[in-house]
C-alpha cells in the first residue's frame, strides 16, 4: 500500500481512501474504529503508533451518491489501469487521448477518451485511429461507481486486504 486508509462508512459500505495522517487524526480524535493496522509506525513525542490500513467511521455519515462517476483526467487513468490504450504500455508520461478528436466534434468525456503514451498520441495526432493505422485495446466506456471503487480499490493495493477482512 503506499500510505493510503481505507475509510468505511459506519455501516461498512466504502466511504474512500485517505492518507495515514488525516487517519491517523480520525483516530487520535476517536471517531473511528481501526479494524487492521498498516506495517508503518510513526513516532511521536511520547508514544509509539502504528498507522490505520482500514478504518470504520464509529458513527454512520450519510452520503449522496451521484449516479455517475465524474469525468477527470486522474478518473480516466484509473478506469484504464495507467496503461496505453493503443499499445498497452504503461511508461511515463501518461496522458489522454481524444478517440474521436476534438477538432472533429469529439466530446470531452468518459465514452471519447483514454489514457494514451505519448508515443501513440503524437502518432494518432487529430487523426481517427484507423485513419493512424492504430486499434483500441478497448473501448472507452463510462464506469458505474461500484466499478470505480473496486478499480481504485484493486490499483491501491487493499482490495486482498478487504477480501481477507470478508468486506468484498
Amino acid at each position: 500500500m503506499d500510505g493510503s486508509c481505507v475509510l468505511l462508512n459506519g455501516d461498512y459500505s466504502f466511504l474512500g481512501l485517505v492518507d495515514w495522517k488525516r487517519a491517523m487524526g480520525l483516530m487520535v480524535a476517536e471517531k473511528v474504529r481501526v479494524l487492521k493496522f498498516s506495517d508503518r509506525v510513526i513516532q511521536g513525542v511520547n508514544r509509539t503508533f502504528r498507522a490505520p490500513a482500514v478504518a470504520v467511521l464509529v458513527k454512520v455519515v450519510r452520503s449522496v451518491y451521484r449516479g455517475r462517476v465524474p469525468f477527470s483526467r486522474r478518473n480516466v487513468l484509473a478506469r484504464d489501469r495507467f496503461a496505453c490504450a493503443y499499445c498497452g504500455s504503461k511508461a511515463r508520461p501518461i496522458t489522454i487521448d481524444h478517440v474521436v478528436p476534438r477538432s472533429r466534434g469529439g466530446k470531452t468525456d468518459f465514452d471519447n477518451c483514454v489514457a494514451c503514451c505519448r508515443a501513440c498520441n503524437h502518432k494518432k495526432g487529430a487523426l481517427l485511429p484507423r485513419e493512424a493505422g492504430m486499434a483500441l485495446r478497448h473501448r472507452p466506456w463510462q464506469p458505474t461507481i461500484a466499478e470505480f471503487i473496486r478499480i481504485r480499490l484493486r490499483h491501491s493495493g487493499v482490495y486482498a486486504l478487504l477480501v481477507e477482512l470478508g468486506l468484498m
